[in-house]
């Protein structure tokens, strides 16, 4: 048998425990020196150099330094400004530790001097007595920049007005632009506006020339105080000597002026730092493009908002929904559905979740240009984005509802928002109102009407022409009469209720309230609409009152306002048949009258008639149909 293979190798095993031997060393009480040896102890697996080691102390003072500088920025967001962190060798380090800092930006001394002056606070105003005592053992222990950062350190302004007078004592005080800047922040924080003044009159005496931080400092002091007239006077002075005022100048006029609703000057502003951009490198940020365009908007200039709107989309920056929610509301209201869907459709593209402004807009736009489905699927995505829906959109909602033909939709979203203690807006009253009158059910409209007036709704000119469509529809005209009078209390009514009363009164034939109404409209020269105009038309035929028909046509061809040649015909018909009837009951001498009264008003209808698209045709088809009448009108006209 072959031999057995010999056995592996076996390592040594490790020890279990390491031995040291170490050496401590300490004195007795009578000094002698005494060393003792120890062994057999455990030791660490780091080498005894690591252990019980500190770091070295700039180290330590940096952690702290950034430990401070996280707690600062904690809750300021994303626009939180991040420190800059220096470099430096060791050997610069180490002079770092040695200048006794202890963490400071600034030496020892500085802050001890900071402290001082800022204590003057707790004692009474003593001139400069006070500041000089505090500031006696820092005499020449501060350089000039030094004496700047004491001074910014200041929290009051008359800490900071005492010390600078003492620091003008200093022999190495030197006047410069950035003391003054300082000491101009100082004031304008405290609205010390002739202090500010008087510092910058003192800068221009000592010959030192004012730069784009220091004016624009001053104006922020004006801005502040909503010293607009010398803000921009001041402006002007600035442009004349050729100074551009930073951006953030800038922005802080803009917002000082839109807060004051002077959109006027916001624009006005707005075109000079366009003129400036080029050539001073004023470049507008996101603050300015967003006060500049809600500037634009509540001007209602829809095209130049959307200028400024481009610009910052070709700066690369995202407008805020407040901006896109703004530009979307004037644009609905000038009926530009299309670029409303535009601007809507980049928001979401920019994953920003619309407000309930935005969607009310949105919905009141759909309303008007009854695109009903489109209204129902935002009010969907409206429930999936979480959105909140208000009281103005469950009140679109309603009168949409009232459109389509689902009342009882409609009766279940105003009695859920009855339910939920949302309903106290006077137009959502007037919403299911008007819903109930579209199913002519009346009674239920005023029953709603009836329930605002009791719960302390103050009613408008919009909640008092509905209740007069009501009555008018319930053919009341006692209630419609009332209603009306405390209409007018309101100034003059709307073309839309006097065309509801006056129909009213032609329909129940009161041919002399109708007249006497006709009467008054024109005492107060209200403004005819082309209804309105077709039964003041009708009154004053049925009344016999030609001569007042003819001149109110007068006026209405004078004033420019435009019929339809469905309304010229009706009215050259109510002419043409009420003509007979007048012509019978008056002699010669007075049919020859009428003749020529009648004749001016149709030929001026006429007139209008033929200068519209088709009008020949149809004024050729209103004569055969009138000579099939047996009216003889080919002399006449």
């Amino acid at each position: 048998m072959p031999s057995a293979p010999p056995p592996p190798h076996t390592p040594l095993a490790a020890p279990t425990a390491a031995v040291s031997v170490t050496c401590s060393y300490r004195e007795d009480d009578d000094g002698a020196a005494s060393w003792s040896l120890s062994s057999g102890a455990r030791s660490s697996s780091l080498p005894s150099s690591s252990r019980g080691r500190r770091p070295p102390p700039y180290r330590r003072l940096l952690h702290d330094e950034a430990r401070r500088l996280l707690q600062e920025r904690r809750g300021q967001g994303a626009g939180a400004e991040t420190p800059r962190w220096v470099r430096r060798t060791e050997g610069q380090m180490a002079r770092y530790v040695e200048d006794d800092r202890a963490g400071h930006v600034h030496g020892r001394h500085v802050v001890a001097a900071a402290r001082a002056a800022r204590a003057t606070a707790s004692h009474p105003p003593a001139g400069g007595s006070t500041m000089r005592e505090a500031m006696a053992s820092f005499v020449a222990k501060l350089t000039f920049r030094e004496m700047c950062v004491v001074l910014r350190e200041q929290r009051g302004w008359r800490q900071a007005h005492d010390f600078f007078s003492w620091m003008k004592l200093q022999l190495c005080y030197e006047p410069s632009v950035v003391a003054y800047t300082i000491l101009l922040r100082a004031y304008g924080n405290a609205s010390k506006i002739e202090l500010a003044e008087e510092a910058f009159l003192e800068m221009l005496e000592a010959g030192v020339e004012p730069d784009a931080v220091a004016c624009g400092t001053l104006l922020c002091v004006y801005a502040r105080r909503g010293r607009h007239g010398d803000m921009m006077l001041f402006y002007a002075a600035t442009r004349r000597r050729g100074v551009a005022p930073p951006v953030s100048a800038f922005n802080f006029m803009l917002s000082s002026l839109q807060k004051h609703r002077l959109h006027g000057k916001v624009i006005h502003l707005w075109k000079h730092m366009m003129e400036m951009e080029e050539a001073n490198n004023v470049v507008p940020n996101h603050f300015t493009y967003t006060v500049v365009i809600g500037s634009f908007v509540k001007a209602g200039l829809l095209e130049e908002a959307m200028d400024v709107l481009g610009k910052m989309r070709a700066s690369r920056l995202v407008p805020e929904e407040a901006t896109y929610s703004c530009l979307i509301s004037l644009s609905s209201r000038h009926g530009r559905g299309e670029q409303v869907v535009m601007l809507y459709e980049e928001m979401r593209a920019h994953g920003i979740v619309p407000s309930n402004y935005t969607c009310a807009s949105l919905l009141a736009l759909y309303d008007k240009s009854e695109d009903y489905s489109k209204a129902l699927s935002l009010f969907s995505e409206m429930e999936r984005s979480r959105v909140v829906i208000d009281e103005v959109i469950y009140g679109i909602l309603i009168r949409i509802y009232g459109k389509i033909g689902l009342y009882d939709d409609a009766q279940r979203t105003f009695e859920e928002i009855d339910s939920a203690g949302l309903l106290s807006d006077e137009q959502t009253y007037v919403a299911m109102a008007q819903v109930h009158m579209n199913a002519r059910n009346y009674d239920k409209a005023l029953q709603v009407l009836g329930l605002m007036r009791s719960r302390n709704v103050k009613p408008s000119k919009f909640s008092y022409g509905a209740l007069l469509r009501c009555h008018v529809a319930r053919e009341d005209i006692a209630a419609a009469e009332d209603v009306f009078r405390a209409l007018c209390k309101y100034g003059l009514p709307d073309v839309f209720c006097c065309n509801d009363l006056l129909r009213l009164y032609v329909k129940l034939g009161q041919l002399e309230k109708a007249s006497a109404f006709i009467l008054k409209m024109r005492k107060e020269d209200i403004q005819l609409d082309e209804a309105l105009c077709m039964t003041v038309m009708e009154v004053c035929c049925k009344s016999g009152m030609i001569t007042d028909a003819d001149k109110i046509l007068k006026e209405m061809n004078n004033g420019g306002v435009t019929m339809k040649s469905s309304t010229m015909v009706s009215i050259i018909e109510m002419y043409a048949r009420n003509r007979t009837s007048v012509m019978q009951e008056q002699d010669s001498s007075s049919k020859a009258l009428a003749c020529r009264t009648d004749s001016s008003a149709l030929n001026a209808t006429l007139k209008s008639l033929l200068d519209t698209p088709g009008g020949s045709s149809i004024a050729c088809q209103l004569i055969r149909k009138l000579a099939r009448e047996g009216e003889e009108t080919r002399e006449d006209m």
